[in-house]
């Protein structure tokens, strides 16, 4: 019997040491965090060098015209944009200029193309007449199928009687 006591008290005394070694000692060492070092990623510049050259594009230009007309004339506004379009294409000679009619929704989609295409047309021979060569610009005519305000009100649809010119990269 005394065997089995002196073992019992061995296991037992052996059992507290064992415990305090793993919770107090082991248990900290193996849950203590690892530094990890960081590693810079290297920085790209082309894409705020894409974001400063956009900023610094001209506005685009909008020219309204009445109903059924594709007839304007020129402001000093418009006259400043379109010298600053040329300033950009100077700068920039693989950009071309985007020159879209617009018109709104009374009449036919076919109409309304020709006559879309027709105040692009007049814008460019505007633009043409400010010293901008024809190559450089695109004319297109989006008809009555992106319309920048309602067709609701009469304001509205003045809003979609218009020609954009603004710039495309290339």
């Amino acid at each position: 019997m005394r065997i089995l006591v002196t073992g019992f008290v061995a296991f037992v005394i052996w059992c507290f040491i064992s415990a305090w070694l793993y919770n107090d000692i082991l248990l900290p060492v193996i849950n203590k965090p690892v530094p990890v070092q960081a590693i810079p990623e290297p920085q790209s510049n082309t894409a705020d060098s894409l974001a400063q050259l956009k900023a610094a594009m001209p506005a685009t230009l909008l020219i309204y015209f009445e109903f059924n007309d594709y007839r304007f004339k020129p402001d000093p506004q418009s006259d400043a944009s379109v010298a600053s379009f040329k300033a950009w294409l100077g700068k920039y000679p693989s950009s071309i200029l985007l020159v879209t009619g617009h018109t709104d929704l009374v009449g036919t989609p076919e109409y309304n193309e020709d006559l879309g295409i027709k105040r692009a047309g007049v814008a460019g021979k505007y633009l043409e007449s400010m010293g901008i060569q024809s190559g450089k610009m695109i004319l297109d005519s989006k008809g009555e199928t992106e319309p920048a305000a309602d067709y609701i009100t009469a304001e509205g649809r003045a809003k979609n009687r218009r020609t954009e010119i603004s710039i495309k990269m290339q």
